[in-house]
Parts: C-alpha cells; structure tokens; sequence
C-alpha cells in the first residue's frame, strides 16, 4: 500500500510533470488536464485498497470501509469510486463483501487525532481485562 496507493506517488508524477505538487490538497487536482497523471495512479491505488480491503474482509467481518486521507475531497472521492470498481470485480467467494466503503470526513487530521486520542484512551477507558477475569 505504501508504495502504490500513497499520495507520494501522485505528487512524484506531478512534480516530474512540472506541476506543483501542493495541488494534490486543492480541487485543482480535478482539472481534466492532469487526468493524464491522476487516473493511472487512482486505478494503482484503487486497485491496491481493494486488495488489501479483500484482505482484511477474509479475516474480519467489516460492516463498513472507510477511506480517507490528506487529499482534497474531490480527488479522495475519485479514489473511494476506483476502490469500489476495483473491489467489486474481486470474486469473494466465501467472503462477505463489506456494505459500506466510505469517504472519510477527517482527512489530513486523522494521524493526529488519533495519536490525541491514546492518552485519554488509556487514561479513561475502561479495562477490558476487569470484564474478562474467571474465577477458577
């Protein structure tokens, strides 16, 4: 995943194209001429979250996907929409489809708000191993 369904790659193309990068987070990024340097990189990264979402779909039961990322909302639902084709053509045989694949609504804060959210996690969630103890 992180060598192909990063937005590294879709930056490195854009700055080998002479094309400033930063537009990656504004809806520049959806101007028709740089299809040319988006789509092969959405088709790669949807193919690769579709991979790794049947994955996860093979040991988990997952009601829901959600992807989200430091990108603009426009090209993030270009990308959930390549992920939907591309997982749709795997065969799950056995397997559950997730019912949902989602745009997420935190983008580039996500990281953050996550690793904000341990240190109350660990200070004020409740142990599960209290719910768990046996009497033997």
């Amino acid at each position: 995943l992180l060598e192909v369904a990063s937005g590294w790659q879709l930056e490195r193309a854009l700055i080998d194209a002479g094309i400033d990068p930063l537009i990656v987070y504004t809806d520049g990024i959806n101007a028709p001429e740089l299809d040319r340097l988006t789509q092969p990189w959405l088709s790669a990264a949807g193919d690769a979250l579709a991979m790794a979402i049947t994955t996860a779909t093979a040991l988990l039961d997952l009601d829901a996907v959600v992807l989200d990322g430091a990108m603009s909302r426009g090209l993030l639902q270009r990308l959930v929409a390549h992920t939907r084709d591309a997982l749709a053509a795997y065969p799950l045989v056995g397997i559950e489809r997730p019912g949902r694949l989602e745009v997420g609504q935190v983008g580039a804060h996500a990281r953050a708000l996550g690793a904000a959210l341990l240190p109350l996690h660990t200070q004020f969630f409740p142990d599960k191993d209290i719910f768990l103890k046996q009497d033997l």
